[in-house]
């Protein structure tokens, strides 16, 4: 028999601490979801506009105005109403920006200035909006749409981010209605003309004719 001194000197026994509990690899994925879209936020160049009518194709707008128009997911055909407006237009220069190409193919750009264009694009509408920078022009005072620049081995984020940030992938992350990013696009110009319009169009009703603004002021 054990003695009463054995039950005296034994550790108590006690049921374990409950687990802590943790975040399934699901909830840490929609965490992670949630920050990036608040970090692509950004506050709108004006106070967004209803999300009818749709702008008509053709139409002049003013600085700041929004163009409202309709777009289709390609894969899924899912429907939204976007936002557009550009922001802003900076001037630079070949042989600083592009600094970092070797001169023989900077030298393949030709005689051009690079334009850096900001915009601004926000869902109005529906569930996601898909990236706007394949519409997004640069009409010049030929009446031509300025080229973007083609370089071999592609033009790397260290390179250019600073000059010309990158629209957001917003469509990889969860979206509201009123929701605004902002990208940019780089256009070169070529030696002896100006641009004079910057256009949404490439695409649905805007391909022959786009909507079109000034060229913000830089």
């Amino acid at each position: 028999m054990r003695s009463r001194r054995f039950w005296q000197d034994a550790p108590l026994l006690r049921p374990p601490p409950e687990a802590t509990p943790t975040a399934s690899v699901e909830e840490r994925y929609q965490e992670q979801q949630a920050e990036q879209r608040l970090e692509s936020l950004v506050d709108p160049i004006s106070p967004l506009p209803a999300a009818t009518p749709t702008t008509p194709a053709g139409s002049t707008l003013g600085a700041g105005e929004w163009a409202v128009v309709g777009r289709e997911w390609p894969s899924d055909q899912t429907t939204m109403t976007v936002g557009v407006a550009p922001v802003s237009a900076t001037r630079g220069d070949l042989e600083v920006d592009f600094a970092y190409l070797p001169d023989e193919e900077r030298a393949k750009l030709g005689a051009v200035t690079p334009i850096y264009v900001d915009y601004q694009f926000a869902l109005l509408e529906g569930e996601r909006v898909y990236p706007t920078a394949s519409a997004v022009q640069l009409i010049l005072s030929d009446g031509s749409i300025a080229d973007i620049p083609i370089i071999v081995g592609g033009m790397g984020p260290s390179q250019t981010d600073e000059l010309c940030p990158r629209e957001p992938a917003a469509s990889d992350f969860p979206q509201e209605v009123g929701d605004v990013y902002q990208g940019c696009k780089t256009f070169l110009i070529p030696d002896g003309l100006d641009a004079v319009s910057v256009q949404w169009g490439g695409e649905a009703a805007y391909k022959t004719d786009g909507v079109r603004w000034p060229v913000p002021v830089e």
